[in-house]
């Protein structure tokens, strides 16, 4: 007779959590969070941050340093609450963070106890990709997993799971290992016309954003811009660094005016917008938003 290995939601979270390579968790816990804490495994790392906001831009840096996600424990709602100002920052830096927080248990929830969430999924809301509570302990696993593999679809982002305080302790099944492809490859024939516009094109000239460096493309930029011999723009508030400065080929920061960026685009035949919105404003403007007489291309 073969006997079921009896598992509980913190077990199977933790093998889930380090099959995935997250064994750092930036936390600032409370009360509603200790029970996840219990048997903490020798080989995860705990980061403790002294307000939420803190703790999740650590994980934040930590995420895009590594080029992965980055796993964090906040507080119930206030919390979450605390954090949402550098969530936000996450979320527009598209920042693969998967974001958990406690919530009361689930006996008491009827009775709106002292720091329980109303409606948990909605409050880190719209600065996450995917949020939810799931209805049952059982589910917390399968829960935690799809935010993990949601995060790291691109765009990336933060995803957050609301998690009942007595739900660590109860049973569940093992989750079964799963790969999911993260790579999204360009349309070839759209890619092929782009290429053929670039070629022809006499005065091109390159805008370069954040998603360059977040997909390690900076070697290929240089070599592209050199070829063509296309002076180089940084893309309006661009939050990371995606061209040498000290380029020949750099023609500098493009500014987050539509009257001042079409003016410094002015004479080119052809911009080329890699990894960066087209465009970032900070002010209103009138008029075209490229000069006249170019065509543009985003990728």
């Amino acid at each position: 007779m073969v006997q079921s290995v009896s598992v509980t939601v913190r077990e199977v979270v933790f093998a889930l959590l380090r099959d995935v390579g997250l064994t750092t968790i930036f936390g600032n816990p409370g009360s509603t969070e200790l029970p996840m804490f219990r048997d903490f495994p020798a080989d995860f790392r705990y980061v403790l941050g002294l307000q939420e906001s803190v703790v999740v831009a650590m994980a934040d840096g930590f995420a895009q340093a590594r080029g992965t996600a980055a796993f964090v424990n906040l507080h119930s709602a206030i919390g979450v609450g605390h954090a949402v100002g550098s969530l936000f920052t996450a979320y527009r830096n598209q920042t693969p963070l998967v974001i958990t927080a406690g919530q009361q248990a689930r006996s008491i929830l009827p009775f709106e106890p002292f720091l329980y969430s109303e409606q948990a999924p909605n409050l880190p809301r719209p600065y996450v990709k995917w949020s939810c509570e799931p209805a049952r302990a059982e589910d917390v696993p399968a829960a935690l997993a799809r935010a993990y593999f949601t995060a790291m679809q691109s765009p990336r982002g933060p995803t957050f799971v609301s998690v009942p305080v007595d739900d660590w302790d109860r049973s569940c099944k093992l989750l079964p290992h799963r790969e999911v492809s993260v790579t999204v490859g360009g349309d070839a024939s759209m890619l092929a016309r782009a290429a053929a516009l670039l070629s022809a094109a006499r005065r091109p000239v390159l805008v370069v954003g954040a998603s360059v460096a977040r997909d390690a493309a900076w070697t290929e930029v240089i070599a592209l811009a050199e070829r063509h011999q296309a002076p180089v723009w940084a893309s309006p508030l661009s939050s990371r660094n995606s061209f040498p400065e000290q380029h020949p080929l750099f023609a500098g920061f493009l500014p987050a005016d539509r009257e001042q960026i079409v003016a410094r685009l002015e004479g080119c035949d052809l911009i080329v917008v890699l990894g960066a919105p087209v465009f970032t404003y900070h002010v209103e403007g009138e008029g075209p938003h490229v000069p006249e007489d170019a065509a543009l291309v985003q990728l």
